[in-house]
């Protein structure tokens, strides 16, 4: 089974988690349990930093959903941050690039806090 890799890091009142390489039905199990023990705590938003992820296949697509759906319900934002093409186009394809706050660069999702 492939380790997920994941940095997490705070900026201001939001946590920053790095994601790396690609997230898959191999590594999503074990990443989604590692952001659970994260998400809580006073932070006003999770911010996914996808800048080292090359491609999100359709149980990664799932475990997002999931997260958000569980950081929405503690009150809290869930943004995504440096999608490649590939992983923009996969949301696009699938119709759930409008289900996430997706931002071009860190600035602009910790700038955009509703």
């Amino acid at each position: 089974m492939t380790q997920p890799k994941i940095a997490v890091t705070k900026v201001g009142f939001h946590t920053v988690l790095a994601l790396g390489d690609c997230i898959t039905y191999q590594n999503c199990e074990e990443l989604e349990a590692h952001i659970q023990k994260i998400v809580g705590g006073n932070q006003i938003a999770i911010i996914f930093d996808c800048k080292g992820v090359s491609f999100l296949d359709s149980k990664a697509l799932e475990m997002l959903l999931r997260l958000q759906e569980a950081i929405k319900g503690r009150g809290r934002q869930m943004k995504i941050v440096g999608l490649n093409a590939v992983c923009r186009d996969i949301l696009i394809a699938t119709r759930l690039i409008n289900q996430f706050y997706t931002y071009p660069d860190m600035k602009e999702a910790i700038r955009e806090t509703s």
